[in-house]
């Protein structure tokens, strides 16, 4: 490995170490919970068992976390359809809970469609979401009757079905206001809108107080429970560009403009509050410390964790105002399909860093959508990984022949290159002369590093690096090819900490390396190692040999273990790559020896 190689690998690592420390900023770690999801749930207030329909076909069961006086004072009624359960108090008719049909917080209970296991988006089920003020009249804590006339209140929309539902108050002034809510059978979309004889030219509220719940824990086989949790975010788009908005501290926050929708978001899901047309409006963002006022609390979590309510001002053109609420995944199919730049909430920020804002989630989106479509085809993302790393080696192949090529003549070159040093030792100018003009002699180009190609590979490293944590079609990926990886998007633990004794040594596990042993950073390490036999022959570098695998097995091992697997057969290939060429270079220089040799034996 050259100077110019070293420095470059520097600045590589550097890189790495750059995204690891930002992510690091909003990927918080809770260990030493002794109790899990489920575990919680049984400390709650009341769980209430209705039944769907006269047949008994569907019995759903209603965990309310904290929901006791909203019970007490007003029913609630249940919209089930094919992706969401919805739950509408009579007392505001505000929405106290969204459970995701599709997702749990078990990651391994996806499939068994237990309510309680499903995600809830509704961090904060006193408050609510879907809140209203018209003029300075707060109709959060009134009671609207339902005026549907509906035997039971658990209704259930079947594909393609659509109901809307009419809830009615009396205001303070004798008005009635209704706010009408639409589901469609088969989608995430609910639609609201206010209506009142006199609502013109009246400035009216609407937004989302209750902010968005945190959906991730991981437990591994081995019941090494940890929390994970990613900074939550709130955005504005007027039509063209989105603001992305994270606070440092607990404030207010007012925008005005011209507005489409604005949005909180958690890792893998959004609530959106949505205009029918972008129009005229002010927006208010208010954070709040989420581990005070949500439902589930975070456990030994110091600093403050801040989650936002967002509310639309308008100054009503007619009797008559539209929303909409998107509340689902961030699956980027899915927030693409609205047309409306839902799915740049995904990978926004970083434009403090070259702009990285207008380029970086081009490339994770880019990334992102490579997978997805190789996924479409094998089923399986670890089979996934090994096509996509294959298909980047194709691409940067060439260069990558180029630059082992140049280093293999710079490996042959070694012995006159140090003769060249110990000659000219004391006068560094001739030195440098002498060895340029080698180079010009064997035909070397200096600054051709032997890893460059590796920073060709830097962008889809890095994006990977963001998409395995972001995207939520890898939430929960498995592969048969690593059955004992149970999601590709977190850390692999073989052993834990707990197993191994040192739980309490290290509570927020080992800095840098993470809550456990993995197996692949320490095969990566190997595959490090015997690159870098392969490939450093300078004697100045060769503590580089036994310093690179460590501090890789160190640095990867908290990584996603898809990343891990991707980097561990980039190497392999490196290493096949490196003594196919070795190979050949050793041929071709036995072959010019040869030549030499004759030549002697001539004279």
């Amino acid at each position: 490995m050259s100077k110019n190689t070293f420095i470059a690998f520097i600045l590589i690592l550097l890189t790495i170490f750059f995204f690891q420390w930002y992510e690091a900023k909003k990927l918080q770690n809770y260990s030493n919970l002794n109790a899990s999801i489920e575990q919680k749930k049984e400390q709650k207030d009341t769980v209430i068992q209705n039944k769907v329909d006269t047949t008994k076909e569907k019995i759903i069961l209603l965990d309310t976390v904290n929901r006791k006086e909203e019970i007490e004072t007003g029913d609630t009624i249940w919209i089930d359809n094919e992706r969401i359960i919805c739950g509408i108090s009579e007392i505001g008719a505000k929405i106290i809970s969204l459970k995701i049909k599709d997702y749990t917080y078990d990651k391994t209970k996806r499939k068994e469609k237990n309510v309680n296991d499903m995600v809830d988006l509704v961090g904060r089920s006193k408050v609510g979401g879907s809140n209203l003020i018209i003029g300075s009249e707060d109709f959060d804590n009134k009671k609207f009757l339902l005026k549907n006339n509906l035997e039971r209140k658990n209704i259930i929309i079947k594909d393609k079905e659509k109901i809307t539902l009419n809830f009615e108050t009396v205001s303070k002034n004798g008005e009635i206001i209704q706010k009408r809510y639409s589901f469609e059978g088969d989608s995430y979309k609910i639609g609201v809108e206010i209506f009142s004889e006199n609502l013109y030219e009246k400035s009216i509220y609407f937004g989302w107080k209750a902010g968005i719940t945190e959906s991730e824990y991981y437990k591994s086989e081995k019941t090494y429970t940890s929390y994970i949790n990613e900074y939550r975010k709130a955005h504005i788009f007027d039509g063209k560009n989105i603001d992305h908005i994270q606070h440092k501290k607990i404030e207010k926050e007012e925008k005005t403009g011209n507005y489409k929708w604005t949005a909180i978001t958690s890792k893998y899901f959004m609530i959106a509050c949505v205009l029918d047309t972008i129009k005229d409006a002010d927006i208010f963002i208010q954070s709040y410390d989420s581990k005070e006022e949500d439902d589930i609390k975070p456990i030994n979590k110091k600093e403050k964790i801040f989650d936002y309510s967002i509310l639309f001002k308008r100054v009503c053109s007619s009797n008559k105002e539209s929303f909409w609420i998107y509340a689902g995944p961030n699956k980027i199919s899915l927030l693409s399909s609205f047309k409306i730049k839902f799915e740049k909430v995904l990978f926004g920020g970083w434009e403090w860093f070259l702009r990285a804002d207008i380029w970086f989630p081009i490339i994770c989106e880019w990334t992102l959508w490579l997978l997805i479509f190789i996924y479409s085809g094998v089923k399986d993302y670890g089979i996934t990984i090994i096509i996509l790393t294959i298909f980047i080696r194709l691409i940067t192949f060439p260069l990558s022949h180029s630059s082992m090529k140049s280093m293999n003549k710079m490996k042959i070159l070694q012995p006159k290159i140090n003769n060249i040093r110990q000659r000219y030792k004391t006068n560094p100018k001739k030195m440098n002369e002498e060895i340029m003009a080698l180079y010009k002699k064997e035909g070397i180009n200096p600054l051709n590093p032997g890893c460059l190609p590796m920073f060709l590979q830097m962008p889809v490293l890095i994006a990977l690096f963001i998409v395995l944590q972001k995207a939520i079609e890898l939430r929960g990926a498995q592969t048969i090819l690593i059955p004992w990886v149970k999601d590709l998007s977190q850390p692999e633990i073989l052993i834990s900490l707990k197993q191994l004794g040192l739980e309490s040594i290290f509570p927020n596990g080992i800095p840098i390396y993470g809550y456990g042993i993995a197996l692949m950073p320490i095969l990566m390490a190997i595959l490090t190692f015997i690159q870098n036999k392969m490939t450093i022959k300078d004697p100045n570098q060769k503590a580089m040999i036994y310093f690179m695998p460590i501090f890789m097995l160190v640095l990867f091992n908290n990584f996603p273990a898809g990343l891990v697997f991707y980097w561990t057969l980039s190497n392999a290939l490196g290493i096949i790559q490196q003594y196919i060429l070795d190979k050949k270079m050793n041929k071709e220089t036995y072959q010019i020896q040869e030549k030499q040799d004759k030549k002697k034996n001539r004279k």
